[in-house]
């Protein structure tokens, strides 16, 4: 499977990690179930570094219209996309630019702790390092 996710309920925050290639069905299958469990409107972080998005403007343009939907039913959060490649990042900003009145959040990121510092994550102790 090219897309997983944990669910932490108790800080309401989801972390959604590609791996492999991945397309749009894939994307429209987690955000779907994503809904179904009630978590849509929690903070997310999408890990797509080192995964390769295989997913046409058009098909982009699609998904669209199905935010809008889901995003009026179960409301707006924060996602941070995190991409490492050319191709995965301006494929998450051309979404970020066409959805920008529906999916209000959505925002692209080089690094995790760009991305991290955007949703106002702080690492737990076990993450961050200790300084003597």
């Amino acid at each position: 499977m090219p897309i997983t996710f944990e669910v932490d309920e108790d800080r309401q925050r989801v972390l959604v990690t590609a791996t492999d290639e991945f397309r749009i069905e894939d994307m429209v299958a987690l955000v779907t179930e994503l809904a179904n469990r009630h978590c849509l409107a929690f903070a997310q972080r999408f890990d797509a570094r080192g995964a390769a998005m295989l997913v046409h403007a058009d098909e982009m343009r699609r998904l669209v219209p199905l935010m809008a939907r889901l995003r009026d039913e179960h409301g707006q959060a924060r996602t941070a996309f995190v991409a490492d490649t050319d191709l995965s990042f301006g494929m998450a900003r051309m979404y970020a630019t066409l959805a920008a009145d529906v999916d209000t959040g959505f925002m692209v990121y080089r690094t995790i702790e760009d991305g991290d510092a955007w949703l106002g994550w702080q690492p737990v102790p076990s993450e961050q390092q200790r300084v003597f």
